[in-house]
């Protein structure tokens, strides 16, 4: 976790960068307690809320229990179930099949050699991957 100097130098970046982006609902999911936290810290800090899983088996629970983020931001790689796995989960399901879901790796082969992108690690960019995928999203209505 960042301290507060830290937490306001980035959240003044992040205004100045996107004052007109809007605000959206996130689920992160990954089975690293450290990535896990960083990304909610970052997300937090350009303004989204943010609810988290372990694994994919933990947010496709989530997701059929209620959970209805704009967008997945899952890991690839993830015990019990991985991002694929999830991925097409969601998509098979009627009620989950408009939520964007988007697979990042911190394995940089795999990055270049499937559909996984780049595990983002600067507040901009996951604002921007963010703001890109919840524009995808095609329900309405609240904070999505």
């Amino acid at each position: 976790m960042r301290d507060a100097g830290t937490r306001h130098a980035v959240q003044v970046a992040v205004n100045r960068g996107s004052a007109s982006a809007r605000q959206h609902s996130v689920l992160v999911v990954d089975d690293d307690d450290n990535v896990r936290s960083f990304l909610v810290d970052a997300l937090t800090d350009a303004g989204h809320a943010v609810s988290t899983a372990v694994d994919g088996a933990d947010a496709l629970d989530r997701l059929q229990a209620g959970t209805t983020p704009c967008v997945v931001l899952t890991d690839l790689r993830m015990p019990r179930m991985d991002g694929w796995e999830l991925s097409r989960a969601v998509a098979k399901d009627p009620q989950l099949a408009s939520i964007p879901v988007v697979v990042v790796t911190g394995d940089k082969v795999l990055s270049f050699s499937s559909p996984a992108r780049d595990k983002p690690w600067s507040v901009t960019e996951l604002d921007s991957m963010v703001q890109r995928s919840c524009s995808l999203h095609r329900t309405g209505g609240g904070r999505r």
